[in-house]
């Protein structure tokens, strides 16, 4: 099977498969000479603007966000259609904010709470930042088509010491939140997407890790090999006042992804795996 990988970003440095180092545009005549002298089975798609250092950017630089986050992958999807091949889209959690609708009454003795389920891949998204409304509309535009795949990914860490790394970014900062969120580790997802491929899945999935972290669970996890690194545990609110795009804080539910045979790594687990192997690299 013939697989190449599109965009020169993090994720796509973690994939085994060939990378296309053509700059890509919005183009259908370029898309369509690439794949009839390729003739690819399956393409990855990683393209995507985030935003450097962090998705303040795309809130100043809209058009070239929307450009690569959604424009360039409905022209990818409808020409890989053409063709019959299959197109694994790189999507992102980050479209959910807060609460998913999704809960369950847990009892502890005699008191009662709720329990978010997390956000399934069907609920309707509500994105707050600009960067997440766009891929957001990449979903809406390409999730149901016949030969795409679109795989939601989370605050991805790595064993990898870069700047587009999960733990790179919270330990660069002073201030953390302590509120759970979604992740997912690159080894997994890595992992998920042969799967994909292999099993020729079609649709939308949650790829994250069971169980959510926080930023200062990571840290947390850091400190253990690094003691000496310090850092201030915030609310949400304080962090609102100190970036330009809200941030996203969110649950996602990964059923479908086990319930079709696929099996991530307990969160836990894979963040003391992860960190041990990442204090190597650094």
């Amino acid at each position: 099977m013939k697989v190449f990988t599109l965009g020169g970003g993090f994720v796509a440095a973690h994939l085994p498969y060939p990378v296309v180092n053509e700059k890509f545009e919005i183009s259908e005549k370029l898309i369509d000479t690439f794949l009839d002298f390729q003739k690819p089975d399956v393409i990855v798609n990683c393209i995507g603007k985030t935003g450097r250092p962090n998705v303040d950017w795309c809130e100043n630089n809209q058009s070239e966000t929307a450009n690569a986050n959604i424009a360039l992958p409905i022209v990818l999807a409808r020409a890989c259609e053409k063709r019959g091949i299959h197109l694994v889209h790189v999507g992102s959690g980050c479209i959910f904010f807060g609460e998913s609708p999704n809960t369950t009454l847990v009892k502890d003795g005699d008191e009662a709470h709720t329990q978010d389920l997390g956000w399934k891949e069907n609920d309707f998204a509500n994105p707050k930042s600009f960067y997440s409304k766009t891929k957001y509309a990449c979903d809406l535009a390409i999730g149901s088509m016949k030969n795409v795949s679109v795989l939601r990914v989370r605050m991805p860490i790595s064993d990898k010491n870069t700047q587009r790394n999960f733990i790179n970014k919270v330990k660069g900062y002073k201030q953390v939140i302590d509120i759970p969120n979604s992740v997912t580790f690159m080894d997994d997802l890595v992992r998920a997407i042969d799967w994909t491929i292999s099993k020729q899945k079609i649709g939308i999935y949650h790829v994250v890790n069971p169980n959510p972290l926080s930023a200062a669970k990571v840290m947390q996890e850091y400190q253990k090999y690094i003691p000496n690194h310090s850092f201030e545990i915030i609310d949400e609110l304080q962090l609102d006042k100190l970036t330009t795009a809200k941030r996203s804080n969110c649950i996602l539910n990964s059923d479908k992804l086990r319930d079709e045979g696929f099996f991530m790594t307990p969160s836990e687990v894979a963040l003391e795996n992860c960190m041990r192997k990442y204090i190597k690299n650094i």
